[in-house]
């Protein structure tokens, strides 16, 4: 289960819900008024502010800029028709849960942002989990929830003066935009290369790099809060768009994203999840149409429009369904977006609850249902019956036993060069194909093992080559490790789900350190190809379900 959960549910135990509910007095002296309550308030907005940190880092430009005609289709209609949904569930929800009923139309437009917005942390999460981060229907995926998160944050910040009563004339509404505007250009723009810079500078003491960069952030954060801040939109939106700066420099190592996702994950998120818990009877304010109402319109309406935007992409509706399922998650991005809506008084308890519960259980099928769409059980993924196995690939394909590149482009081109035999005058779009792609998302995946791969017009085939060094090719993996095997693997366009299958193939080949080992050290293709075989068949038969970020990681 997401993280969030156990969080939520520490929440649910220490505060109204239970202890209040058994102990009123213990609940009191746990969590007493004045100055500790305005210390845990504090802690949890700076945690807001990371948490939106942590998610501005997920979201890369430069895929954007590259993958965003795709992604565009899928993402437009997953806003608008969900947008639509809220909008509409919004007037009809009874006066008696409203606040407000004079902000009826502020109450409507709110829930249609609430149920447009993804939750790109829970995505990238899954996504990872189940070992289609790096594939290009995980990119996909990833694209058009970064196109998400994007507007939706920006929506919800201009909707939060509104919410606050403060009153907005055309005026006041025209110089907040323009600044926020500013704000965000002049970061994005200048504060992205001022950050590259300082990043350049210092990752070149890679040890200390990490708790640097980590710090320097965090300040940056603060500051770029405080000015959304004083503009007048939420001092989330500030730490998102600093986010964004600095995750999209191509100086942060994966190494250094990954320690500042587990701080912030680690340190602030069960404090904040579990406050937020703290502060509602989950028992007395769950009104369950409500809740199945808000759950139906957001998951229908998500899965309705980033279908239909997959289906036009080019995607069957097997893989469309396992996009709609993979945005449809809205995790803990959803429970900060319903919590600022209830501090601001927009919401009471009830729509609160059923916000967090709607959040909560979206999350928990994404994973699940995309495995089933993407991973049949009628088709296992090594997809021996089709020849489709890492050893198989590997013999009908190239093996190069000492790689003599020293980066992961030359590496990528050495081992290009050793399929000609095999797919001919196509090696040269192949290599454009993959070291585009590389750029997009580097294919470390940790454990010394690297998958740079791409899809190629005229291949009708997947084709893959084996490549070992002994002194390994950076290729940026979460680890910081450097690759010492890498598979090139090359495959037939819009085959998605045929993708999905290869790479998991390909890593459960070597998914254990004793696979690895025993690879490491064959000098022929006939070594190679056995090893593989031998090592393919035992991890498939006990580890069905291979993580592609690190190779052992859990």
């Amino acid at each position: 289960m997401p993280a969030v959960v156990g969080e939520l549910s520490t929440g649910l135990l220490l505060g109204k819900t239970v202890l209040g509910r058994v102990s009123p007095a213990a609940n009191e002296f746990l969590f007493p008024g004045g100055a500790p309550k305005t210390m845990l308030s504090a802690y949890t907005t700076i945690a807001v502010v990371l948490l939106l940190v942590v998610a501005g880092l997920e979201v890369e430009l430069s895929i954007i800029k590259r993958r965003g005609r795709t992604a565009m289709s899928v993402s437009i209609l997953g806003i608008v028709i969900p947008l639509m949904g809220g909008v509409l569930l919004g007037y009809l929800v009874p006066d008696s849960f409203i606040l407000n009923p004079n902000q009826r139309l502020l109450f409507a437009l709110f829930l249609g942002v609430a149920l447009s917005i993804s939750a790109m942390p829970v995505i990238a999460k899954t996504l990872l989990d189940l070992g289609l981060f790096k594939t290009d229907i995980g990119l996909l995926v990833m694209t058009a929830a970064m196109f998400d998160d994007l507007i939706g944050w920006i929506a919800f910040s201009m909707l939060l003066g509104p919410m606050k009563g403060r009153t907005v004339d055309f005026s006041h509404l025209v110089r907040t935009l323009g600044l926020a505007l500013v704000f965000v250009l002049g970061v994005l723009v200048i504060g992205r290369r001022l950050a590259d810079r300082a990043l350049a500078h210092l990752e070149q003491q890679v040890d200390v790099a990490p708790g640097r960069i980590l710090s320097l952030l965090i300040v940056v954060a603060i500051l770029g809060a405080t000015a959304t801040q004083a503009i007048g939109i939420h001092a989330v939106l500030g730490g998102f768009i600093v986010g964004v700066a600095i995750g999209d420099s191509p100086r942060l190592r994966e190494r250094t994203r990954q320690t500042i996702q587990q701080f912030v994950t680690n340190v602030f998120a069960p404090v904040f999840f579990a406050s937020t818990a703290l502060r509602v009877d989950f028992v007395s304010n769950f009104v369950p149409w409500l809740c199945l109402a808000v759950f139906a319109v957001a998951s229908g309406a998500k899965l309705l429009g980033c279908s239909l935007g997959a289906r036009w992409t080019g995607l069957s509706w097997r893989e469309a369904f396992a996009v709609g399922f993979g945005l449809n998650a809205r995790g803990a991005m959803e429970i900060i977006l319903a919590l600022l809506a209830r501090e601001a008084g927009l919401i009471d308890d009830r729509v609160f609850v059923a916000l967090v519960t709607m959040a909560i259980g979206t999350s928990l099928v994404a994973g699940p249902i995309m495995k089933h769409l993407l991973y049949p059980t009628t088709m296992p993924s090594g997809a021996r019956t089709n020849g489709e196995d890492a050893a198989m690939l590997v013999r009908s394909g190239a093996f190069v036993s000492k790689l003599t590149a020293s980066t992961s482009a030359r590496a990528i081109e050495e081992l290009g060069h050793a399929l000609r035999p095999t797919i001919g005058d196509l090696v040269e779009t192949a290599l454009i194909a993959v070291l585009e792609r590389e750029l997009v998302a580097p294919t470390g995946l940790g454990d010394e093992v690297a998958i740079p791969h791409a899809a190629v017009e005229g291949l009708n085939r997947p084709v893959v080559a084996l490549g070992l060094s002994q002194d390994g090719i950076d290729f940026d993996a979460p680890d910081g490790r450097p690759a010492r095997i890498v598979f090139l693997l090359l495959l037939p366009p819009k085959a998605y789900e045929r993708e999905v299958r290869v790479l998991a193939g390909l890593a459960k080949s070597v998914f254990d350190e004793t696979a690895r080992t025993a690879l490491l050290k064959a000098k022929s293709l006939e070594e190679a190809v056995h090893c593989l075989d031998e090592h393919g068949k035992r991890i498939a038969s006990s580890a069905p379900g291979p993580r592609m970020t690190s190779l052992t990681d859990g």
